[in-house]
């Protein structure tokens, strides 16, 4: 980067919030060879709560495209913005060709994209993607490479504010006992990523044997499972009552965390919390998961099926996620080390 600086930057991140966790190293790496640029970053509404502490940001714009900002008037009223704003470089880690037109409109000169075959054109430089080479993070980070830089580091990172750290301490102060406890996150974008809200609840059953309290955490929409997680395993039922960063901050605090193919599973490596993490429809190995974490799969033959999961079965018998046993997930804890011997922290 140091044959043309650049100092007026825009980054393009419409994805789901696990997108935006795993986009970070990016953000880290691009702030640190450019420590005085301002960096501006585009995201939704849906993973603004994760992003807007992060310090290596300057301004965060965010775009309702599925809500309030739907249609051809918004997005035009957002490209005028963009124009008017004189970015130097846009960089646009998500692949939709909504996001390459918006690069394109921006008016930079450099602009920065992934060879996807809808929208290459709207880029001055084209890094080929392949799901199947290194991580997604890896692939993420290849877009800085035109820039001559090679970042190494694929840690992602979270940040949250001192009164949300505040309000979290609170309430588990409000937990009769004070144990140890596990993050149960019930929640997927894809109903065909979700394990059953009945395993949660084995799960919280089991892992309260060894002297831990169980807490689902989720979004509006996950308040059934969470209500059977705690009505049928024990478990404190947070779903619907926790922002991303309030998430975040009760994820560095827990012992352990066990969830689905979901953002807040990336959540939960980047505040470095050891987890059972449970695919099915989906496989992990675009993710390369450290030690911190032990990858459960399903054993039926069709599974994996998919990239990002589906709504629906494409067989009509969902059997990939039932099949797994609530004992596998305590098996995997123990051999994290997370639960030992009752509860005992290692």
């Amino acid at each position: 980067m140091a044959k043309r600086p650049y100092h007026n930057i825009l980054l393009i991140q419409t994805g789901f919030v696990g997108d935006m966790v795993l986009t970070t190293p990016l953000i880290r790496a691009l702030r640190t060879h450019a420590p005085d640029a301002r960096i501006t970053l585009l995201t939704a509404p849906r993973a603004a709560g994760i992003i807007e502490h992060n310090p290596h940001i300057n301004e965060m714009i965010v775009y309702d495209k599925k809500g309030a900002d739907r249609g051809v008037g918004p997005f035009l009223k957002l490209s005028k913005r963009l124009r008017a704003a004189k970015y130097d470089l846009v960089i646009a880690p998500h692949r939709s060709v909504r996001s390459g037109l918006l690069a394109w409109r921006t008016g930079a000169r450099r602009r920065i994209g992934f060879d996807h075959a809808q929208c290459r054109y709207f880029y001055t430089d084209i890094v080929p993607y392949s799901r199947w080479e290194g991580t997604f993070i890896r692939r993420k980070l290849r877009l800085l490479e035109p820039l001559d830089i090679f970042e190494e580091n694929e840690t992602p990172e979270l940040h949250w504010a001192p009164e949300t750290e505040a309000k979290i301490q609170a309430r588990l102060d409000e937990r009769e006992g004070k144990r140890p406890f596990a993050v149960l996150a019930v929640g997927s974008a894809w109903a065909t990523k979700r394990w059953p809200a009945e395993r949660f609840a084995e799960a919280a059953a089991a892992l309260h044997k060894h002297g831990f309290d169980a807490i689902a955490v989720g979004g509006p929409g996950d308040k059934h499972a969470g209500s059977i997680a705690h009505e049928k395993g024990g478990a404190h039922d947070w779903t619907g009552t926790t922002s991303l960063p309030e998430v975040a901050a009760l994820l560095a605090k827990a012992s352990l965390f066990v969830g689905n193919d979901s953002g807040t599973l990336h959540m939960a490596r980047a505040t470095r919390t050891p987890a059972v993490a449970l695919f099915g429809p989906t496989g992990p190995e675009q993710f390369r998961f450290d030690n911190l974490v032990r990858v459960l799969t399903s054993e039926v033959p069709c599974a994996p099926c998919a990239d990002h999961g589906h709504d629906e079965c494409p067989k009509g018998n969902w059997i990939c996620m039932p099949e797994i046993s609530a004992e596998r997930v305590v098996e995997a804890a123990e051999d994290l080390g997370a639960i030992k011997h009752k509860g005992e922290r290692v």
